[in-house]
């Protein structure tokens, strides 16, 4: 879609670096945030006044020693560009970002309070399958699970109207799937893969088998994205 790839193509390179502990964030899907603390307050303001873009990704495990520093991140992350920011008058905000591509993060010196990376754009590829097989056995697996647990039940129009990179990462950005391996996922480079992990892990009330080394994966708190 136009709406993702225009974006790129003067992209710098060079984004701050927005890690969060409980999202992954996906291309091609859509994240809105509310900005509270004070550092992420000055980048969204600075991303704001020149390219808008952020590069969002998962905290490590034991972010919670060194939160007021620079705690472990995944190398792997997704970057959005910020379609909106509504500023409220106490100084937080409320930010949509846009996911436009997986990248590799290159943490460089940063004299801000907040971090700052070079980012290079990873491709990714839908394999040898067909998608639109693999599309709809993706929402044949999210309407059955939907029927089990009470999740909302996604339009036939939306399903319809994305095409099968969308579907999938939306589906895997929200459904309740450790975030540790939400990243396993996004880690992926072929999108046919995630997607069959998905029709897996929606097939089963208890995760799924593991495939191609990621190791099992189990539910986790539907709250934690």
């Amino acid at each position: 879609m136009d709406l993702f790839n225009n974006k790129l193509k003067n992209f710098s390179g060079l984004a701050p670096i927005f890690p969060l502990p409980n999202i992954v964030f996906f291309p091609r899907t859509f994240l809105p945030l509310h900005i509270f603390e004070p550092r992420y307050r000055k980048m969204i303001m600075d991303a704001d006044s020149n390219e808008k873009m952020i590069c969002m990704t998962l905290l490590k495990e034991g972010f919670e020693d060194n939160c007021q520093g620079e705690p472990s991140i995944y190398k792997v992350g997704s970057l959005g560009y910020m379609e909106l920011n509504n500023r409220s008058g106490d100084g937080t905000s409320n930010i949509l970002l846009s996911g436009l591509a997986k990248v590799s993060i290159n943490e460089v010196p940063a004299n801000k309070d907040y971090r700052l990376a070079e980012l290079n754009i990873i491709s990714e590829s839908e394999g040898d399958e067909d998608t639109n097989i693999l599309k709809n056995k993706v929402f044949r697996g999210f309407e059955r699970l939907s029927n089990q647990r009470g999740f909302p039940q996604i339009p036939k129009e939306f399903q319809k109207a994305i095409d099968f990179e969308m579907a999938v990462n939306f589906l895997a950005s929200h459904l309740p799937i450790d975030v540790e391996e939400k990243q396993k996922m996004l880690e992926l480079d072929d999108i046919s893969l995630r997607a069959k992990i998905l029709v897996q892990f929606m097939g089963s009330s208890i995760g799924v088998e593991p495939i191609g080394g990621l190791g099992r994966i189990i539910p986790g708190d539907p709250r934690l994205n």
